[in-house]
């Protein structure tokens, strides 16, 4: 009688499904992707089989639970399949692979040892071929260069060493006729202190005497001294002492750098005025630049000394509650274009504040402000436990906003090369976080699909005479080929030196072998396009010490598996302990550089094994 029932109760299953289906008429409710249309039939008779299998073998005290549970997830997830066409539609902005470029770093057209605007129009089929569909480029305004452009003189022209607006306009134009939108990046916290405004400022010429946060000098015994205790980003007091108007300046960053003084609405009015600028030219968006940092505290009270020893930042100069409304007021002026043509223009802004204040940059629906900020919570050593990444992921996912979208970031131009801080063997697995993770966008630095990594540089070599050279080991020519200066220039000293791995590190090579981690972090980008990993669900798992995994599934008759070992040893792997419903069998759908298995293999759920820092995404099988 029980095996009847179970029969019975598989059989209606089916059957409901494809009731459902024929009434449902619609033929993108039930293909989800094209693989599932040819083997669903198959799929559901070896559950129902399964299925029998299972409950033959319980207790008759535990079978009616167990087979209400497994009607309670068949009946979801057949709901999910059925609601599909109902969910939100995604914009442009959530399905897109964006790809950060520095472009004296990508390609030099010119001769010049340093890469330009038109280097970024030759490789546009590199970007295509990529996936890419939008590409964030670091500043290219005019600029000393004293924090690699992020020192602007001019927000509204183009650094000769880049080339023209001509060259820009060319760019913009071919990055769309190829499907590519374009961001750039806006750095609305501080200028050169070459700029034009900052000069007339030191001047206290009218309107810009108050452009820029000054203040006066206070005097102890006679002894001037800084106006309190706060520091700045790269060490060393945040005031900087100006003869000529014989005040204090804020710099929250570089002494070259001076603080715009966001309570001046003037100011506010110019920064806006930059974007419509941009706007008008025909970009997409904007990455805004150390937006905590915009507004300080008023009063410059001292900062309290913490436990720790740092001194609070938070509510003194950063994250003050103006920081947010101003990029709500920016969003505004975004939604004005929009508007117009209906075409979304884009906003991420620059933090490393902890998610309870940056998800703040967020809005609200009547006031909405960034699409998102940029994520850094990967930003760490390779040997974290799994622990930490269930738990960081479920503190991003339990506390997002309604509606709100994520980033995924693992490197960008102001850290280390992911590929030196996780190692080679374990980018791949990193690159299967980064673009396979659900609710967000992965914002990809450029060589992280490559596996370059950081560059030795001596003393001489160094160009950041300010702080500490981190940043600029990363920021090496990128390696297209092994001719002379990796194909980045054909001039015999570049800006900075070329990684000498470049001889067989390079697109071209990676481009020619039969597996690289070029290829494997395109499987990786065209696995993304599937319906699964843009809308389907996540489970996240410990599945031991140092193996974190998480599985992505939009029904109950296919489930995609991501399991990467952070470890330096190798793990036996039962998946089926953490997820009873999988599949018995698995096929290796992709499999990383190092990994033992290959792409098409089978593994069995229960049992396989992970070499050290080895990654797979696993498809489940009913066959």
């Amino acid at each position: 009688m029980i095996f009847q029932d179970i029969a019975k109760m598989s059989f209606l299953i089916f059957l409901c499904f494809m009731i459902l289906g024929v009434e449902a008429g619609n033929k993108e409710l039930i293909d989800l992707h094209r693989e599932e249309k040819s083997n669903i039939e198959l799929e559901l008779k070896s559950i129902v089989n399964n299925t029998f299998k299972e409950e033959t073998n319980l207790e008759y005290k535990d079978k009616n639970n167990r087979t209400k549970r497994k009607t309670k997830f068949i009946k979801e997830n057949l709901e999910d399949i059925f609601n599909k066409k109902n969910k939100k539609k995604l914009d442009w902005w959530q399905t897109c692979l964006i790809y950060e470029i520095c472009p004296r770093s990508f390609k030099d057209s010119t001769g010049t040892g340093m890469g330009d605007l038109r280097g970024i129009i030759e490789k546009i089929p590199y970007l295509k071929y990529l996936g890419v569909c939008a590409v964030w480029l670091t500043p290219i305004y005019p600029s000393p260069g004293v924090d690699m452009g992020y020192d602007i003189t001019d927000y509204r022209g183009i650094d000769e060493i880049m080339g023209t607006m001509e060259d820009f306009e060319e760019l913009k134009n071919k990055l769309h006729e190829n499907g590519i939108k374009i961001i750039l990046d806006i750095v609305p916290n501080h200028t050169s202190d070459k700029h034009e405004w900052f000069i007339k400022s030191v001047q206290r010429e009218e309107p810009y005497t108050d452009y820029y946060v000054w203040v006066d000098a206070k005097y102890v015994n006679g002894t001037r001294q800084v106006p309190n205790n706060w520091m700045a980003v790269f060490g060393n007091t945040m005031w900087e002492w100006n003869e000529i108007r014989q005040q204090y300046y804020l710099h929250q960053f570089f002494t070259q750098q001076p603080d715009l003084n966001f309570w001046n609405p003037l100011v506010r009015k110019d920064i806006k005025d930059v974007l419509r600028f941009w706007l008008d030219k025909g970009v997409d968006g904007f990455r805004m630049d150390a937006v905590p940092y915009i507004y300080e505290r008023q009063d410059f009270l001292d900062s309290p000394i913490l436990n720790d020893g740092t001194l609070e930042i938070i509510d003194y100069t950063q994250g003050l509650d103006e920081c947010f409304y101003e990029v709500n007021d920016w969003r505004y002026l975004l939604d004005e274009y929009k508007k117009k043509d209906g075409k979304t223009r884009f906003m991420a802004i620059e933090t490393y504040l902890k998610f309870k204040y940056s998800k703040k940059f967020y809005g609200n629906e009547t006031n909405p402000g960034a699409h998102f900020p940029l994520n850094s919570c990967f930003f760490s050593p390779k040997h974290l436990p799994a622990k930490e990444y269930v738990d960081r992921l479920t503190e991003l996912f339990s506390n997002l906003p309604t509606g709100a979208w994520l980033s995924w970031i693992i490197g960008n131009h102001d850290a280390q090369r992911a590929t030196s801080r996780y190692g080679l063997e374990l980018i791949d697995g990193m690159h299967m976080i980064q673009l396979l993770l659900p609710t967000g966008t992965p914002v990809v630095y450029m060589g992280d699909e490559l596996g370059m990594t950081n560059t030795y540089l001596r003393n001489d070599q160094r160009l950041d005479k300010y702080r500490n050279y981190d940043r600029e080991t990363g920021r090496t020519p990128f390696q297209w080929d092994s001719s002379p200066q990796a194909g980045f220039s054909n001039k015999t000293k570049t800006w900075l030196p070329v990684n000498p791995n470049y001889v067989t590190l390079n697109v071209e090579s990676e481009m020619a072998a039969r597996r690289s981690h070029l290829k494997i972090f395109k499987e990786i980008a065209n696995l993304r396009e599937l319906e699964v990993f843009r809308t389907g669900n996540v489970e996240l798992y410990e599945i031991s010490e140092y193996v974190f995994a998480f599985s992505r599934s939009i029904n109950f008759f296919k489930t995609y598996f991501i399991v990467i070992n952070l470890g330096s040893e190798m793990e036996n792997i039962n998946l089926k302990k953490f997820k009873k419903s999988l599949s018995p069998k698995m096929i290796v759908k992709i499999s990383s550089l190092y990994a033992e298995q290959s792409n098409g293999d089978i593994v069995s759920a229960k049992s396989f094994t992970l070499r050290p820092s080895a990654a797979l995404v696993l498809e489940s099988i009913f066959y």
